[in-house]
């Protein structure tokens, strides 16, 4: 949904219904006043990455003061559509002086501009900021009122999102890559149909899961995205501390189902490569990040699997086949990923649009990758002929890309019959996501 463009005819509409859930909350909820958040963004695609960012911020913001000033609020209601992302909030209190409180965020935060911030007495009366001595909104590149540069079109579509791209860049860059984190893994979970794997078709060869289990595993993990990029002292044994929790937090939202550890553990090598890129204040490119990566993880094989002997399944795995998993591409900073399967995604993509590519590079993926979890449910055979068939699927559909999806769909039945899940292929599958988005 992010970065898709809407019409007019949509913010129009979705104006009219912005008006009437006002007036139903306000009705529900008598002596209360309505707090009502949205962005500005000045484009056809409202709902884009940096826009999602100004919201989450702003809507943590409202919380926070609604908390720490004394207001109570009794409901707050989501919209996240095309048309933008927003939220409702019904509130007990005094509502002038929480429309003080708002006006003074949209001054001083450095995002402030960007946010839209209406507040609604019990009445459904609009309180005005000159009622609060604040001046109107300015420009969001220079000093001019903000309607006189919107009605003389001074500035071009391209000059303000770059405007915009800057800000959240320079003070909201974490929270940024966090929404990257989240989108690469609900990206992957959506894509369907995928072999044995969880979709908005089915539950794959996984009885215990469906995609609402994702949902609530990403949801829990995100928060933990921050601390990896702020971890200090930023070395692999913090990472893995933080990692641990992140798992806990996963578990306790899954009711101890293992959705997400492997891609916990990419995250967090992820995330303190670009924490030691932005320190470093180095440009941020696919081999800096490989390079920053391989530092992370200098020793990890030795460390994890010769001097000691965990009871993973990733360790079992090298035990039994001498397959060094996922610590061995980790070592070597997801070489699978930087010199492979992203260089084809990005080939792909070219090709035949995102979607179908990331279908052709799980199947690239699935054709390379010692996949721990593949083996664990159905051993070295198991693993060998999932290599196999994902090979042949795909020579088949690169001379017939219209029966992609197909192939896919009798694939996924095959796997679920087997029991067979590439749970590896589809954490890589995220990180390739995730890494063409982040260095692009």
């Amino acid at each position: 949904m992010i970065g898709k463009p809407t019409t007019l005819e949509h913010i129009l509409a979705n104006k009219e219904r912005r008006a009437q859930k006002q007036k139903e909350l306000l009705a529900h909820a008598p002596s209360h006043f309505l707090v009502s958040l949205s962005i500005n963004t000045p484009s056809s695609i409202k709902l884009s990455h940096e826009s999602v960012v100004v919201y989450e911020i702003a809507h943590e913001n409202i919380l926070m003061l609604l908390r720490t000033k004394g207001f109570t609020c009794k409901d707050f209601s989501q919209h996240i559509a095309p048309t933008g992302a927003e939220t409702l909030f019904t509130c007990k209190g005094d509502a002038k002086a929480f429309k003080a409180l708002t006006c003074k965020l949209e001054e001083e935060h450095p995002l402030g501009r960007l946010m839209d911030i209406d507040v609604l007495d019990e009445m459904g009366v609009l309180l005005s900021r000159s009622l609060f001595g604040f001046t109107k909104r300015r420009c969001l590149v220079c000093d001019e009122e903000a309607f006189v540069c919107a009605r003389a079109q001074k500035h071009s579509y391209n000059e303000l999102n770059a405007h915009i791209k800057t800000l959240v860049q320079g003070h909201a860059f974490s929270h940024s890559i966090a929404l990257w984190c989240e989108r690469a893994m609900k990206t992957e979970v959506e894509l369907t149909p995928k072999p044995g794997l969880v979709d908005n078709a089915n539950s794959g060869a996984h009885h215990d899961m469906d995609i609402n289990t994702f949902y609530a595993s990403i949801k829990a993990i995100k928060p933990y995205i921050l601390e990896f990029l702020e971890a200090q002292p930023l070395c692999f044994d913090t990472l893995r501390s933080i990692g641990v929790a992140c798992e806990e937090a996963m578990f306790e939202a899954t009711n101890g189902i293992n959705t997400h550890k492997g891609m916990v553990f990419c995250l967090a090598l992820t995330c303190g490569a670009i924490a030691k890129l932005k320190d470093a204040q180095t440009i941020f490119t696919c081999k800096d990040l490989q390079t920053q990566i391989q530092h992370l993880c200098e020793g990890l094989v030795e460390k994890d699997l010769l001097h000691a002997h965990p009871q993973s399944a990733g360790a079992r795995f090298f035990y039994e086949t001498g397959s060094l998993g996922i610590r061995g591409i980790a070592q070597s900073g997801f070489a699978l990923v930087f010199e492979g399967s992203l260089p084809f995604f990005k080939t792909q993509k070219t090709l035949l649009g995102e979607e179908k590519a990331l279908k052709m590079t799980l199947l690239w993926l699935m054709e390379r990758l010692d996949d721990s979890t593949l083996w664990s449910r159905g051993g070295v055979e198991g693993l060998a002929y999932v290599k196999q068939k994902a090979a042949e699927i795909r020579l088949h559909v690169k001379h017939s890309p219209e029966d992609l999806d197909e192939c896919l769909s009798a694939f996924d039945k095959d796997l679920t019959q087997k029991h067979l899940s590439p749970g590896g292929s589809a954490d890589l599958l995220a990180l390739t996501w995730l890494f063409e988005h982040i260095t692009e």
